[in-house]
């Protein structure tokens, strides 16, 4: 998996130190390690740009600026080479605060020998390596769902219109941040998997036939799949797979009833039949959102959940969370 030599940027002011781990890098058979070494941060970062780093072992206590805080430093910048933190002392709160700041592993050093250190070299590398392609791969996901918006004229600006009330109503809500974020990406890959619904079908200006909906309602399923690969799949594959489920179990694709439906589902659900209505369509044009919202409240408690559609309508009036508004997307 990894190149014939692997090479280590050692940030750390103690030369003693510094031999040792070299001498244990040394010890260890199974991998070659070329090993630099600074001995504070200051041009560290130019360092890991210029240099071809491929991890870095970093110290806690260094001179001026400390570990942790250039780990903090490095965090949202492109290119950076995992980072095992290292210490002198066996703090819990250092390691913690390490890990939390984008480190992938954490050892005091009495601690490692060079089996320990190798192997957690391999690991961190094992584990960047796996980040990097899952970026990929979501990369990916989410140009397939902008595409798949491309595919269906009927629906332009669905995708920007659904994040943004959905996320709206998460705030009316009062959704702890998480439950926000999940919200931004359920309504952005929610039909996803319209990519294996026919476009024909798709792009229908009229009713669809009995074998043209068993179609279209495969779209969940193939589309909780799709987005299967990522980090997030376990929260964001029951919205897409459920989003079309309604309060009394007469929706798909599992007829699921009231709270057995995945409360975010839920949210998508409202503001999706939200976005639907007051969108012209081939076949109708849209509806004054005053219609649609009533249309919503007529739903209450047999297509949609009535506690959220009674917080949307609320919200829709009274604090701007109608997609002709500005609203917040994350706070």
């Amino acid at each position: 998996m990894f190149k014939h030599s692997i090479r280590l940027l050692m940030i750390d002011d103690n030369p003693m130190d510094v031999d040792i781990v070299r001498q244990m890098l040394r010890q260890y058979r199974r991998a070659d390690f070329e090993l630099e070494c600074l001995h504070t941060t200051e041009g560290a970062a130019d360092a890991l740009r210029d240099g071809g780093f491929d991890l870095v072992l970093l110290d806690y206590n260094l001179p001026g600026e400390d570990g942790l805080s250039f780990l903090k430093r490095l965090a949202g910048k492109t290119g950076v080479p995992p980072v095992i933190m290292l210490t002198g002392d066996g703090d819990e709160r250092v390691a913690a605060d390490a890990m939390r700041n984008g480190a992938y592993d954490y050892f005091p050093k009495r601690s490692i020998n060079s089996v320990v250190l190798a192997r957690a070299v391999h690991q961190a590398l094992e584990k960047f390596l796996l980040d990097q392609q899952l970026e990929s791969t979501e990369q990916v996901i989410f140009t397939l769902a902008a595409a798949v918006e491309a595919k269906d004229p009927t629906t332009g600006e669905h995708l920007q219109r659904m994040t943004k009330l959905a996320v709206g109503l998460g705030h009316a809500m009062e959704l702890h941040q998480q439950e926000l974020l999940l919200l931004h990406y359920g309504a952005i890959l929610h039909d996803i998997g319209k990519v294996g619904v026919s476009e024909a079908i798709l792009c229908k200006p009229g009713p669809l036939t009995d074998d043209e909906w068993r179609e279209m309602r495969t779209h969940p399923v193939i589309g909780e799949k799709i987005c299967a690969p990522l980090r997030f799949a376990k929260d964001v594959g029951p919205m897409i797979r459920h989003h079309h489920e309604r309060w009394d179990g007469g929706g798909y694709v599992d007829a699921l009833t009231g709270e057995d439906i995945p409360k975010l589902a839920r949210v998508l659900s409202v503001v999706d039949s939200f976005d639907a209505m007051t969108s012209d369509r081939p076949y109708r044009a849209a509806l004054p959102r005053e219609e649609a919202l009533a249309r919503l409240r007529a739903g209450a408690g047999t297509q949609f959940d009535p506690d959220i559609v009674e917080t949307f309508v609320n919200a829709c009036e009274e604090t701007n969370v109608s997609r002709n508004k500005k609203v917040r997307i994350l706070g």
